[in-house]
């Protein structure tokens, strides 16, 4: 036997945990995410809660086209396979990382009111003078950004708005991410890099080709080249970095994102609609958008339904929300005493009356719809008292809520298992980001009144961390 063979023999310790904490959030409490989505769906096709600034799709236009000529560069040509797709990514992700760190260089004080994936690393990275690799983010934290980055929240723009990749694959820009690129190029001065965008493939010599070396550390690479991203100039803030969460004014941009986003396809006709029924309504609240949403599309049973599901779903967690807060700091609190608070009744009546709605009315053919059938089933009759209605609540939670749970009934007895935390991110439509959206465009000239700035801290939090 040989020697190296001999050395695969030899007893080793495999490190099978990775060696930062894996964050599991709190995310779908009632177990309801799949069918929200249906409904979703329905009134915002192709769109996701973490699509909710135009100006991001500009600049990760900006980056698929800068990377995408890098990627070639480097020998990069099919991304068919996940093997080639993770080639391609590596080449995108150090630009997304950069803009983060561009955004918290020039916008000061308003840096943190904007929607950065990663700036808790990336902000002491760059304020440091880049002393930590990867930006500051773990090895782990840097794997995992395809999913919880800036490209991984607005793929499916990539993958599913006309003309932004070719055949939809995510990857190689299209005409309309091409004209983007172009737009926010002209308007980084000189922070713009010393190439031009988009060259062709034979320009090699247009840019510093990179080298196998330069393969893993693609983040070095463009570090390297791309010096002045940092640079500010004149109005770098209003027609370069994402929008601040509370700023609903049209963009620069907005002749050419507002094809992509309310054009003449399907769903982007789809899209317009809706905006323009929520702009009619006097709604003032998100239950109110849902019911007039459900009038104005009467013939259609999904969105006809729609706000029976957004009252049995806000019902059942502003139970959840009852039951945390009276948790407070506590290591456990008995359930009778979490029952016999003064709100405990009023709560468990509107979950019991929602429940009830529910299964009379909900009578259509819908994917996922037994979730919502099992959830309010868990209930009683109406007149059952607050303690049988919160452990019917917590049972359920256990059973088939998804996400890490918040907390566990045990002997009467109820202890928390996430950190105490105020209000949580409710079951919602996409309806936030669509409209905010249609004023970026200029296709609604305010937010409508049902949507404030508060809900933007619920439903972005997992973009910002």
């Amino acid at each position: 036997m040989d020697k190296e063979a001999d050395n695969d023999l030899q007893p080793r310790h495999l490190f099978t945990a990775p060696w930062e904490p894996v964050v599991v959030r709190r995310g779908d409490a009632l177990g309801l995410r799949a069918l929200a989505d249906q409904f979703a769906d329905a009134v915002a096709p192709d769109l996701s809660d973490r699509v909710r600034d135009g100006r991001w799709v500009t600049i990760i236009a900006w980056c698929l086209v800068r990377s995408q000529a890098v990627f070639h560069a480097s020998g990069g040509r099919s991304v068919t396979t996940r093997t080639e797709q993770r080639e391609r990514y590596a080449w995108l992700r150090p630009l997304e990382l950069m803009w983060v760190a561009r955004t918290i260089a020039l916008a000061k004080a308003h840096e943190t009111n904007r929607t950065l994936a990663g700036q808790r690393s990336v902000r002491p990275w760059y304020k440091c003078g880049h002393v930590t690799d990867r930006f500051g983010l773990s090895e782990d934290q840097f794997r995992a950004y395809r999913q919880t980055g800036m490209y991984g929240g607005y793929r499916i723009a990539f993958r599913k708005w006309p003309g932004m990749t070719v055949h939809g694959d995510g990857w190689t820009p299209g005409s309309a991410a091409i004209k983007l690129a172009k737009w926010l190029d002209t308007k980084l001065g000189v922070a713009q890099p010393s190439w031009p965008l988009k060259a062709d493939d034979g320009e090699q010599n247009s840019f510093p080709t990179p080298d196998k070396r330069s393969l893993g550390k693609e983040h070095e690479w463009w570090q390297r080249q791309w010096k002045a991203f940092d640079k500010g100039g004149r109005n770098a803030d209003e027609n370069t970095l994402p929008r601040q969460k509370d700023d609903f004014e049209v963009l620069p941009e907005y002749k050419e994102l507002k094809p992509l986003v309310f054009g003449n396809d399907l769903h982007g006709s789809r899209r317009e609609k809706v905006a323009m029924e929520i702009k009619r309504s006097s709604a003032t609240s998100h239950i109110e958008v849902c019911e007039h949403l459900s009038r104005a599309f009467d013939s259609e049973p999904t969105i006809k339904l729609l706000p029976r599901f957004a009252r049995l779903a806000d019902a059942g967690m502003e139970a959840m929300d009852f039951v945390a807060s009276s948790l407070q700091n506590e290591s456990s609190v008995t359930l009778a005493r979490v029952a016999a608070l003064p709100k405990a009744a009023g709560i468990c009546d509107e979950l019991l009356a929602a429940a009830q709605d529910w299964l009379e009315n909900a009578k259509i053919q819908l994917r996922h719809i037994r979730a919502a059938d099992d959830f309010a089933r868990k209930f009683p009759i109406q007149g059952a008292s607050p303690i049988e209605c919160l452990h019917a609540l917590l049972q359920h939670h256990e059973s088939c809520g998804g996400g890490l749970r918040w907390f566990v009934l045990r002997n009467g007895l109820i202890e928390p298992r996430t950190p105490p935390r105020v209000g949580s991110s409710r079951y919602r439509f996409r309806l936030w980001s669509l409209c905010r959206l249609a004023t970026q465009c200029g296709v609604l000239p305010k937010m409508p009144r049902a949507f404030d700035a508060a809900e933007v801290d619920e439903t972005s939090e997992a973009a910002d961390e």
